[in-house]
């Protein structure tokens, strides 16, 4: 009888090291959670200011000789932030957000001046192709 007695303990020790706990499994549950929410929350932001942002380009910029000469009807445009970063360094202000810009005749890029309150996009706008830059 002492030799089953001396083998239970070394049992439950063993199994209680593997063994989670339940708050730990709770915590670890609400934390996935709260993490996914985050990234589809942050997710359709994104997408969603890059749709409006798209919007106010193609009608502030969307009828521009410019922009018609060189992309033709603007279909998307998509924030650029390391492209923005370059830019602010290369102007000494960071007003200007860099958009990538696909068009049905070309792609380039948007730098515009910000807007104010809603208004993604301001009055000045660059857009660069490959080297070239256009004021608009």
């Amino acid at each position: 009888m002492s030799e089953s007695h001396s083998i239970f303990p070394i049992y439950r020790s063993a199994r209680r090291k593997g063994a989670a706990s339940p708050l730990v499994l709770a915590i670890a549950a609400v934390s996935g959670l709260i993490l996914v929410s985050c990234l589809v929350c942050g997710g359709l932001v994104y997408f969603g200011v890059n749709s409006q942002a798209t919007s106010q380009i193609q009608q502030k910029y969307g009828e521009n000789p410019i922009v018609k000469e060189h992309l033709g009807e603007i279909h998307s445009a998509w924030i650029n932030t390391e492209a923005s970063h370059e830019v602010a360094e290369e102007f000494g202000t960071p007003d200007y957000i860099v958009y990538d810009v696909h068009g049905s005749e070309g792609d380039g890029q948007l730098l515009i001046k910000q807007g104010e309150g809603d208004n993604f996009v301001g009055d000045e706008g660059i857009l660069r192709i490959d080297s070239q830059d256009f004021d608009l």
